[in-house]
């Protein structure tokens, strides 16, 4: 059943029974018709309403959507960094995800352009009372070996070194050293 034809039914099927109860209620006085009639009528534009959203959501057919969710905002491994570092930095401390450059350094020369600090690093770990920026800190996985990826990190190591910015990098096999991130963590934050 295509839109037009749902449209029409529910739209037809609606003043069908609104037909019917008024003639019941005016021929012969009945009055629980006029009550149902109005609870199928509703129930019909509730139907209608929904046929419309579902219609308009719809993909047109042979088009593709351009965007998607995603179905998680940090990846497994992330996560579990994460929580390592929750852990390792305890209250006095907020670890936030994916932080934009842009949210702690601000470009104080060489143009008004801000395009390289839309970088996203992994965490952001700040002061839990003040927010000050304290740490960041990038989890690489195999990704990171691909040219792209290093002149990338390259280019945020340099931003942050230029900001004063602390910058620290693990591996996904050095994440899972607890005792060897709590050390450099906390050294760094110091």
């Amino acid at each position: 059943m295509n839109k037009k034809t749902s449209v029409a039914a529910a739209m037809a099927v609606s003043a069908l029974l609104a037909g019917c109860s008024s003639y019941l209620y005016a021929a012969k006085g009945w009055v629980w018709p006029l009550c149902i009639t109005g609870c199928a009528v509703m129930a019909f534009l509730l139907l209608f309403v929904r046929l419309v959203r579902l219609f308009r959501s719809a993909t047109v057919v042979g088009v593709q959507k351009a965007y998607r969710r995603k179905s998680t905002y940090i990846s497994r491994a992330e996560w579990e960094f994460l929580q390592v570092l929750r852990n390792v930095v305890g209250a006095r401390y907020e670890v936030c995800v994916q932080a934009p450059l842009v949210s702690v350094i601000d470009k104080v020369s060489g143009g008004a352009f801000r395009n390289e600090l839309f970088r996203v690093v992994d965490y952001l770990i700040v002061d839990s009372v003040s927010y000050e920026p304290l740490l960041l800190v990038e989890l690489n996985d195999a990704s990171h070996n691909r040219a792209d990826r290093r002149e990338r990190d390259r280019k945020v190591a340099e931003i942050c070194a230029d900001a004063g910015m602390p910058l620290v990098a693990f591996t996904t096999a050095e994440s899972h050293d607890v005792p060897a991130v709590r050390k450099t963590v906390l050294k760094m934050l110091r």
